[in-house]
């Protein structure tokens, strides 16, 4: 995809990937321009006018997230130069931060090349067999570095305490909506294809030889579940892996459970999102984009439907969690 034709939303998650990079080359060279704003929108692909405030109206939540990277920068560079004194586990606490980071950036291009043969493997029988035994290969690398990332211990307090760093991972149907840069919503065959989509992702990352638990979110759109997704706090002692959809009926949950059953050793947490309907009428006129966006009737038909979870009566929740927003 095109740096142009990217949305905010993968503009701006890319922004932060790289700050977050450079990040570490300026604490190692101590410079405050390898952090500098321009380097950032550089590597990016991002035009820095967006970190700047311009191109966007000024109550677009897009141009305070742009803003708040911005900030981000600045505060970062002023404090790169305040000299501290650092303790021995405070330095080999971030020595141990570096290494989970590299060991990320090895996971994610062998994840990237499995899912590229995959595809060949369907459209190219010719070449089935050689790309087989390189999707062997990298299954194997990628479990050998998932294992060491379940045991990669990251900084977690100041005084230098460590503990084990677990990987989160969110499947949710919007993710495979989006075609060509644009959400694509509607017709009956896209929405088949997307939740397929996220079923097999879904069942890809709970067959990987690790502990995990599954989050089973319920709950409105616009109710702050893909929020807490990517925010909320999960249970360390297993690798989380978090389905964002709407879950509505206690039919769709156990129509979902029962695909995975498979999976015995699978803790299964299902967290409801107990929001407010106004604040949820508030947030999908003002914070969605227009392709995004749902009619009050479709609201209203949707919050119909809604069952809230009783662990009484749904059995294979393991742990119930209730997230409450009102306006």
């Amino acid at each position: 995809m095109s740096a142009e034709k990217r949305t905010h939303k993968e503009r701006l998650a890319k922004l932060w990937q790289v700050f977050r990079t450079r990040q570490e080359v300026a604490r190692s060279s101590g410079k405050k321009h390898d952090v500098s704003i321009a380097k950032v929108c550089a590597d990016a692909q991002v035009d820095k006018i967006y970190l700047h405030g311009y191109r966007l109206k000024d109550d677009s939540p897009e141009k305070a997230e742009y803003l708040a990277i911005k900030s981000e920068i600045l505060e970062f560079q002023k404090n790169l130069g305040v000299v501290r004194e650092k303790s021995v586990d405070k330095k080999r606490a971030e020595e141990l931060e570096l290494k989970y980071k590299t060991l990320l950036c090895d996971v994610e291009p062998l994840q990237r090349e499995l899912a590229y043969y995959k595809t060949q493997s369907l459209v190219d029988r010719g070449n089935t067999n050689h790309n087989l035994d390189r999707m062997t290969q990298l299954l194997a690398r990628i479990a050998e570095l998932e294992s060491q990332l379940t045991y990669a211990p990251k900084e977690t307090k100041l005084d230098g305490g460590i503990s084990a760093r677990v990987q989160r991972h969110v499947v949710s149907p919007d993710a495979f909506r989006l075609v060509g840069g644009k959400y694509k919503k509607g017709s009956r065959k896209q929405e088949q294809a997307a939740w397929g989509d996220a079923y097999k992702k879904l069942e890809e990352l709970l067959s990987r030889r690790l502990k995990m638990r599954l989050f089973i979110l319920v709950g409105m759109p616009c109710s702050g579940k893909s929020s807490w997704a990517q925010e909320g706090v999960v249970a360390s002692d297993r690798h989380p892996v978090i389905f964002d959809a709407t879950n509505l009926s206690s039919t769709d949950r156990y129509m979902l459970v029962s695909s995975l059953s498979r999976f015995k050793d699978l803790p299964k947490a299902c967290i409801f999102f107990d929001t407010d309907m106004e604040l949820i009428r508030e947030r999908n006129r003002t914070q969605r984009s227009t392709d995004r966006r749902l009619s009050d009737g479709d609201l209203t038909l949707m919050n119909s439907r809604l069952e809230k979870p009783d662990p009484y009566e749904e059995l294979w929740i393991d742990e119930l969690i209730v997230v409450r927003q009102h306006g």
